[in-house]
């Protein structure tokens, strides 16, 4: 019966203790502080009343509130391409890679940012990255400023067309 903490002698050495004067391990001790400034920085929080659509906090949140005209000229320009990713609230189109048709061995990945609400230049930024396979091996090449510059002319004319359009 010795070995089950009987009148023979506790089964474990640290037993002996008496409940709540053990130490705690040492990443535990470390933790603890951070933890309870985590947890009162949570309290502190206002709660919402009622249903919350989380889709729109997000949006509110994150909204650059992007020029509509430029984002559908711009969706519509890279309609032949699958997209990587389409965040309307940031701004973003981006394709996935595709192959030009005049360019064999070659592939392209564009992605366009709309900076602001208003129609202009500035608030249209266009990223080309090209690669060209050579031996079996993908490589980067520079896009020449005259493909950057036509697609830029092509989307901000669409975009100024569809908003005289609408009688903007």
């Amino acid at each position: 019966m010795s070995g089950l903490g009987g009148p023979g002698g506790p089964a474990h050495p640290d037993s002996t203790r008496k409940p709540g004067t053990g130490r705690l391990p040492r990443a535990v001790a470390v933790a603890l502080p951070g933890l309870a400034l985590l947890l009162a920085g949570c309290v502190a929080e206002e709660r919402p009343t009622g249903a919350v659509n989380v889709f729109e906090r997000y949006a509110q949140a994150r909204a650059i509130r992007p020029n509509p005209d430029l984002w559908v000229a711009a969706g519509n320009q890279l309609g032949f391409a699958r997209k990587r990713m389409s965040d309307p609230f940031a701004g973003v189109l981006a394709t996935n890679w595709y192959r030009p048709k005049d360019a064999p061995g070659e592939r392209r990945r564009v992605t366009i940012s709309i900076l602001g609400p208003a129609l202009e230049a500035k608030n249209l930024h266009i990223a080309i990255l090209r690669q060209v396979r050579r031996g079996g091996v993908w490589r980067s090449r520079p896009v020449s400023a005259s493909t950057v510059a036509e697609l830029h002319t092509t989307i901000m004319r669409a975009a100024r067309h569809r908003a005289a359009a609408r009688g903007i």
